[in-house]
């Protein structure tokens, strides 16, 4: 381009300077042709004896000279403005490349600065995360055909692979290490996700047509980061194949497809690289496929109401050597008040919707909803006057704050440790008509788990 650009300015020169040339030479060639030609017109004898009479002898040489330096004063001054005119053309040609070049750089610059942005400011453009190849893709998104909010329709995830290998641990657990980040490995069979649509039905049946019913199964860092050459040297097994079994076998409850809206996402920062859990940010791209497919409006984050706490070094950091994680954490749009109940039979104690006094190191996750508390009640002035009971494992911390933009009161049921074994009494006692339940698939397969969603659920 710049080339272009010169070779077209030298051409313009060209044409004014050779244009300029041929007038001057022109105008000269007139004046010396005048000149020449009174140095050599003839007189009659006559008329120049009259002329010596009446003016004295007239020397034509010197006269003739005289013109001929006046010639060549003009032509060298012709000439010293012609290099003036070259130069000052020159010099704007030069910072017309000049400024081109640095304008370039300078883009060439903010791109490179808003590549890495996702770390910086929590990833709120299309970005590459640290955990993510920059090379060539081994697979590419089938997206075109698909409807993200369909249960049964999964798009798969493009994920950049540089063919490097990695390393597979099976210290407490499957977890395979690649490109500084730990990925823990599904691998579960269709019945264990046909255990998982046995209780969602069952709570169908046990809440009645008054409360309405939602599951959303959550895939891991594995099935969106981890190349399919990876997973299959490591044994994993398709989480998208396992929650759309599941999904295929609900009678009543409506399922909740996070998952194609995680895979269009996956090159920005949704999960962490040394924990198990998806990141403040992944949570809020499922909230607002929830808030899709269940005709809501979700909130919006922005990077001036961010909030980030750096050094958590999560489940997985024990793995590899530099596994660390930033947790960010953003700004709701509605005043909330909450009540903790860290002994489910307790009294409750006030707490914030973030622990903003959480720190480095291993429970920084814990920033959300104060951790793995066995109930958290949140209220918020957002008008709605609607109420939503979530029964989660620790996935769901992260994403019950969203909810208080749509929800004025939601409780937060550790299944766990949450204490209700009558999931419709509880309900009917507090108001409650929605009913969310969270499962990352590896507790949505877990007996451990299936176990304690029927307890909450009650006989």
């Amino acid at each position: 381009m710049l080339i272009l650009y010169y070779n077209y300015v030298t051409y313009l020169w060209d044409i004014i300077y050779m244009k300029y040339e041929q007038n001057g030479e022109n105008n000269m060639s007139s004046k010396r042709y005048s000149d020449e030609d009174n140095v050599t017109r003839s007189y009659s004898d006559d008329f120049y004896k009259q002329f010596a009479d009446k003016y004295g002898e007239v020397d034509l040489e010197s006269s003739a000279k005289r013109r001929r330096d006046r010639a060549r004063k003009r032509e060298a001054k012709r000439r010293r403005r012609n290099n003036r005119i070259k130069l000052i053309v020159s010099g704007i040609v030069l910072i017309a490349i000049v400024v081109t070049i640095v304008i370039f750089i300078c883009t060439g610059i903010k791109s490179c600065v808003n590549s890495n942005k996702d770390t910086q400011t929590g990833g709120f453009k299309t970005v590459e995360s640290s955990k993510v190849s920059k090379t060539s893709s081994s697979s590419k998104a089938t997206s075109s055909n698909i409807d993200d909010s369909d249960p049964l329709q999964f798009v798969t995830p493009s994920i950049k692979d540089d063919n490097s290998s990695g390393t597979f641990s099976s210290v407490n657990g499957a977890v395979y290490l690649w490109k500084d980040s730990a990925y823990e490995i599904f691998g579960a069979s269709a019945d264990r996700s046909d255990m998982y649509s046995d209780v969602i039905n069952k709570a169908t049946e046990k809440l009645g047509d008054s409360i309405k019913v939602y599951s959303m199964m959550i895939p891991l860092h594995t099935e969106m980061n981890l190349p399919e050459r990876l997973q299959s040297e490591a044994g994993a097994t398709s989480e998208a194949d396992n929650i759309k079994n599941a999904y295929s076998k609900f009678d009543k409850a409506q399922p909740i497809n996070i998952y194609n809206t995680l895979a269009k996402h996956n090159s920005e920062y949704c999960y962490f690289n040394s924990d198990h859990h998806w990141t403040g940010l992944g949570a809020y791209y499922a909230y607002t496929a929830f808030c899709e497919q269940t005709n809501q409006k979700p909130m919006t984050i922005s990077e001036e109401g961010t909030h980030k706490i750096e050094g958590f070094t999560g489940s997985f950091h024990t793995y590899g050597s530099g596994l660390t994680d930033t947790v960010y954490y953003y700004d709701l749009p509605y005043d909330t008040t909450c009540k903790l109940y860290a002994d489910p039979n307790g009294e409750p104690q006030d707490a914030d919707i973030y622990y903003e006094n959480e720190t480095s190191g291993e429970n920084t996750y814990g920033v959300f909803i104060n951790g793995d508390q066995p109930k958290f009640i949140i209220n918020s002035q957002c008008g709605t006057n609607k109420k939503i009971a979530v029964v989660k494992e620790s996935f769901g911390n992260a994403f019950v704050p969203y909810l208080s933009a749509n929800y004025s009161e939601i409780h937060v049921l550790d299944m766990r440790s949450c204490g209700v074994t009558d999931l419709k009494k509880y309900c009917e006692d507090n108001g409650i008509t929605e009913v969310l339940f969270m499962n990352n698939v590896m507790s949505a397969n877990s007996a451990d788990r299936i176990a304690d969603m029927e307890t909450v659920i009650g006989k």
